[in-house]
């Protein structure tokens, strides 16, 4: 049986959460846990719905930081003024997610809090277990590999790669109190459990601190719409001539290299991408042409930012 419970305030969806400890589901705008819950790939009893906690929802600029409440929704950031103005990178990567209508109810906490993905486990229980179980379901081996200690499930976040590039910090409350971080410290090198938020804690904003001088952002997918990546580059060049270059969808958590300009090369940056990128077959694009892309980008990103 399922139960619906629709809080007014992050202090009760923490208390509700606290009550069906390790039965629960946050839903914020539901438009990626829906498909979940119909592959039977997440099956908690109680459904916590976010969309009265009008709190989270606010884009507002503090001295030189932008904050963004984790409940706005993908459509208002791309129509914000204050972002398009001085923040364009992050619109970029709004527009790149799914389709407008989706954008209109999914958030920017929920996307980068959205489950890794892996073509092997992403499909219907019926698909799933005709071809056996794996590490991320309730498996011994991974399908892509046949190991049985790594599961590479590859972080999909759009947005995430354009606020790593752009040095975010995340806010998130627990029983305890409020903790701010940078976004990089949010992700673990792991498919199975992608992120270190545990369930005592809820995202409640994101802070952007610096102002990109130059920004690049890039996205490959099969379809224009829709699809996740499968392979999602961001980078800026802040003041000081630091180069933030982020990759996601090739990996189990976005890659980010920072190095002053002036000392990098495109032949370091490629190197270093394709050896942090743990990229496997788990993608409906081959892998080598993936790998291929993430040269093709950082070539097009480097020329951009010099």
């Amino acid at each position: 049986m399922e139960y619906y419970h629709i809080p007014s305030s992050v202090e009760e969806t923490l208390s509700i959460a606290d009550n069906y400890s390790g039965n629960y589901t946050y839903f914020a705008g539901g438009t990626d846990i829906q498909i979940y819950r119909k592959q039977k790939l997440d099956t908690h009893d109680h459904i916590i719905d976010l969309s009265r906690l009008d709190e989270l929802k606010s884009i507002t600029v503090n001295k030189d930081h932008l904050h963004l409440g984790a409940m706005t929704t993908l459509d208002d950031i791309i129509s914000s003024d204050i972002i398009n103005s001085n923040y364009p990178l992050i619109s970029e990567a709004a527009k790149s997610v799914a389709t407008p209508v989706i954008r209109k109810t999914a958030t920017i906490g929920g996307n980068l809090l959205v489950n890794n993905r892996c073509i092997f486990y992403n499909q219907s229980k019926e698909w799933r277990d005709s071809i056996g179980s794996c590490l991320k379901d309730k498996g011994d081996i991974c399908q892509v590999t046949g190991g049985n200690k790594s599961c590479y499930a590859r972080n999909v976040s759009d947005t995430a790669t354009a606020l790593v590039a752009l040095e975010s910090e995340i806010i998130f409350l627990t029983p305890s109190g409020s903790i701010q971080k940078p976004l990089t410290e949010l992700y673990l090198p792991c498919g199975i459990k992608s992120n270190e938020l545990d369930e005592h804690s809820i995202l409640t904003g994101i802070t952007i601190p610096i102002k990109a001088e130059k920004w690049w952002y890039r996205k490959l997918r099969l379809r224009k719409t829709l699809d996740f990546t499968s392979l999602t580059v961001a980078a800026t060049v802040d003041s000081d001539r630091i180069a933030r270059i982020c990759l996601n969808g090739v990996s189990m958590s976005p890659v980010l290299i920072k190095e002053a300009l002036k000392s990098l090369t495109l032949e370091s940056l490629i190197k270093q991408a394709r050896k942090n990128c743990k990229t496997v077959e788990n993608d409906l694009m081959p892998l080598k042409y993936r790998r291929e892309m993430i040269n093709v980008y950082l070539k097009e990103c480097w020329e951009t930012l010099h």
